[in-house]
């Protein structure tokens, strides 16, 4: 038993560990640099659109390319009041999870780190941590934008049944209505052409009593 509330302790802070951003480094522009670290669980495009929507919302309007992306002399009040690079880096994760990596320099390649820039590193991690909620916003609306969009396709199906369905009726009620007026003159036609067949042969018993 103590060994399985150990298992279930340890469980609960590698998921804790897993939702927390952490200072790392990475590689930035083929340099390894400072940065903070956190692993998202949604896919690397929702991901990657929630983040980049995140910085434009902030002001800061870049076009991700292969998910990473830098922004160059921006303000990003949430992180620093100074002028600031940004670099972000979005990587697919295992079990269709992704890692999101943002560092920071104050310029000319002066990376922050988390020792002399212990502020920026925190605020960073702060950034990263309150993003969670913006990805998993963003997966419930493109679930959302799907499902609209499945409702919609089936609205247009059943309506063109529906017309459909509506034409049908009409061609059906114009035959059945032709039928009728066909069958009225099968009927008139008939006695017509039955009583010139006995006036026929009435013409022809007469003709022959004639000849008597």
């Amino acid at each position: 038993m103590k060994k399985l509330f150990v298992a279930i302790a340890m469980l609960f802070a590698c998921t804790y560990a897993i939702s927390q951003a952490v200072p790392v480094s990475t590689m930035i522009e083929k340099e390894n640099r400072n940065a903070v670290m956190i692993v998202i669980n949604q896919p690397v495009k929702i991901t990657t659109e929630a983040l980049q929507q995140k910085l434009q919302r902030a002001g800061l309007d870049e076009k991700v390319k292969k998910g990473s992306a830098s922004y160059k002399g921006v303000t990003l009040s949430e992180i620093s009041k100074d002028k600031i690079d940004v670099y972000t880096k979005v990587e697919e994760a295992p079990n269709n999870t992704s890692t999101v990596y943002m560092a920071v320099s104050r310029g000319y390649n002066n990376f922050t780190n988390s020792g002399a820039d212990s502020v920026i590193t925190q605020n960073t991690i702060a950034f990263l941590n309150s993003f969670v909620k913006d990805a998993d916003n963003h997966f419930a609306d493109v679930n959302i934008t799907g499902q609209m969009g499945d409702v919609s396709k089936s609205e247009k199906d059943y309506q063109k049944l529906l017309d459909e369905q509506r034409s049908l009726e009409k061609q059906r009620s114009a035959i059945d209505t032709r039928l009728g007026v066909i069958q009225v003159e099968l009927t008139n036609m008939k006695t017509d052409m039955d009583k010139k067949k006995v006036t026929v042969e009435d013409s022809k018993m007469k003709r022959a009593n004639s000849n008597k």
